[in-house]
């Protein structure tokens, strides 16, 4: 039977009560319906995981860390999409394992979404992805960040950069790490887009001859970058 997983952000000691806020606690008792004594497991997000007993009432206990695991270097920059798609390519990004999510409105939709909009947004996205990390059990949380385009992104961090397109050359083979990774929308790039990532030095590559939904490439190359 699978160990229930709770997210806690805050310093972890061993044999020391940890006390819940209201909301795991219902999860916990009401929706799982975990007794005193059974074990839980907590992740803070930032590369700690571990196994604990539920006192049955508010609080649980660490017994034992869990042993570091893999660490994803890819972070994504991804489109917005419409909100089914678009919600579904952030779950699937963090059960597949990303670094981090950048979120960005690309040229050709800017008429469809709003920047202040998906920055109301952010809370509900926050929400999924969490769900994510710990259905995944991943031990590092993504961080999200939104740009209201791929102008006001700042490349400067990234080495290396791997852009998704359709119409590239050359067959995405991933032998090597990228430690960014943009995809279009169902549009694609504007040609603004592309002089911005061509000043980066941005390898442009495509994901075999079929096209793929605007949701579904970035997910493709995480799982082969993964592999």
């Amino acid at each position: 039977m699978k160990i229930a997983s709770i997210f806690l952000k805050k310093k972890l000691d061993k044999n020391t009560d940890h006390f819940l806020d209201n909301s795991q606690i219902h999860y916990l008792k009401k929706v799982l319906k975990l007794k005193e004594g059974e074990e839980l497991f907590i992740f803070d997000g930032d590369g700690k995981k571990y196994l604990t007993v539920f006192n049955g009432n508010s609080s649980t206990r660490i017994i034992e860390k869990v042993t570091k695991p893999k660490i994803f270097l890819t972070t994504v920059l991804v489109p917005v999409l419409k909100k089914n798609q678009f919600e579904f390519m952030l779950q699937k990004c963090v059960e597949i394992g990303v670094k981090n999510i950048k979120v960005y409105i690309s040229e050709k939709t800017k008429n469809i979404f709003s920047f202040d909009k998906e920055k109301s947004k952010y809370e509900r996205y926050q929400a999924i992805i969490k769900s994510a990390f710990l259905q995944s059990e991943n031990f590092y949380l993504p961080e999200l960040e939104i740009f209201e385009s791929i102008e006001s992104f700042n490349f400067a961090s990234f080495n290396s950069i791997c852009v998704l397109d359709q119409f590239a050359e050359n067959n995405a083979t991933f032998n090597m790490e990228y430690d960014l990774l943009i995809s279009g929308g169902e549009f694609g790039f504007d040609e603004c887009e592309r002089e911005i990532f061509n000043k980066n030095r941005a390898s442009y590559m495509k994901l075999g001859e079929n096209i793929l939904r605007a949701e579904t490439a970035p997910l493709v190359a995480l799982s082969r970058i993964n592999i």
